[in-house]
């Protein structure tokens, strides 16, 4: 992999185009439910999951979610509304929040395991019941009728108790990453951190090579102190020299207040740049780095298809090449990337390896 590189500076999308965290992403969201349910609610913790991870894969997928919070609170709403007992708001109309949650648990009506709960679920006909309000969540606020609704405490509740963020926060980061990020230890989940089901999409030592031919950068909506942890963990830290991610300020630092609670159960999370102003502090970075005075090339790699992410206006003032990443993604993806001014487009890792290591020569389609 040795040789003159075609670009003076690579930037990934960590998430597009280095890591893959769909498994990481189901397992927190199957392991939130069940916590949520045993935890606050006091179902028995017996035969679970209620979703296994290829539940978790297929709904988000027909329903067109891309985040896992959202996920988790449509599939605790399923989950609530085929309890065998229907609870009545009106019942505990002194309580709110988690004192509502304690009083549903203490009334010794729900007795019904995780199992039960299992083969209870009709998940092909949620489906179909979202997807006739329009799909996803905003098909999911538009129904009416679920039963035992009002039990399901995420964002947007009328006392803001973020229960399904916190707990699905706690799944996913495990123990001494919940830790380092938020400052206290988890009270729900534990289980270890699903983050560690997380893979690279490429090999280290392609990665390796990569790097001997020109420096590497990152962008992502992670915390730094996240990304360094998967980054360690998968080999890959000491060939990305920098990454770009959620707080960042200056030489991208995180933000002091980006680990503050705003309350006990709930989290908040400092404002980020926006896309196109990560990718430009990623290749300044590098530029400073590596003591780079005139004029660079740089490959963006990542998911060319969202507008928001601007990466059209920084072409020419990098001599920008996009290499959209459809890794994960179907055909149409591809398609739809090239449409949107990506110079290539690749479906599979070695792809990847091959077109970053050759000629910058734009093709008319998906990169082979």
């Amino acid at each position: 992999m040795g040789g003159v590189s075609n670009y003076d500076i690579l930037v990934f999308d960590l998430e597009d185009a280095l890591i893959d965290r769909s498994k990481s992403r189901c397992a927190a969201v199957s392991r939130g439910v069940d916590a949520y349910l045993v935890r606050l609610l006091g179902v028995e913790p017996v035969g679970g999951p209620v979703f296994h991870l290829s539940d978790v894969e297929e709904f988000a997928r027909a329903q067109g979610i891309d985040s896992h919070v959202d996920a988790m609170h449509a599939l605790l709403v399923a989950a609530l509304h085929w309890l065998p007992v229907e609870f009545s708001e009106a019942d505990f109309g002194g309580y709110d929040g988690p004192d509502l949650l304690q009083a549903v648990r203490a009334s010794g009506r729900l007795r019904v395991s995780l199992g039960e709960l299992a083969r209870l679920k009709n998940l092909p006909e949620f489906n179909k019941v979202l997807r006739s309000r329009g799909g996803g969540i905003r098909g999911l606020g538009r129904v009416r009728g679920l039963r035992n609704r009002f039990l399901a405490l995420a964002e947007g509740h009328i006392m803001m108790d973020n229960f399904v963020k916190r707990i699905l926060a706690e799944a996913y980061l495990g123990e001494e990453l919940f830790l380092r990020e938020h400052g206290q230890p988890r009270q729900f989940v534990t289980e270890d951190g699903a983050i560690d089901l997380e893979t690279s999409w490429l090999d280290p030592a392609d990665v390796a090579g990569l790097r001997k031919r020109c420096p590497l950068g990152a962008v992502t909506s992670r915390s730094q102190s996240e990304v360094q942890h998967v980054l360690a963990r998968l080999d890959l830290q000491r060939y990305v020299e920098v990454v770009v991610g959620r707080g960042s300020m200056g030489m991208g630092m995180m933000d002091a207040e980006e680990a503050r609670w705003i309350r006990s159960l709930g989290v908040v999370e400092s404002m980020e740049a926006d896309y196109p102003t990560k990718v430009t502090e990623a290749i300044e970075r590098l530029r400073g780095l590596e003591d780079m005075q005139t004029a660079v090339r740089v490959a963006y790699v990542g998911n060319c298809l969202p507008d928001e992410r601007g990466l059209v206006a920084l072409k020419e003032r990098y001599r920008l090449t996009l290499v959209g990443c459809a890794i994960g993604l179907d055909r149409k993806a591809a398609t739809q990337m090239r449409e949107k001014g990506a110079d290539f487009v690749v479906t599979e890792p070695a792809q990847l390896v091959r077109v970053l290591s050759e000629r910058p020569r734009p093709r008319s389609g998906p990169y082979h």
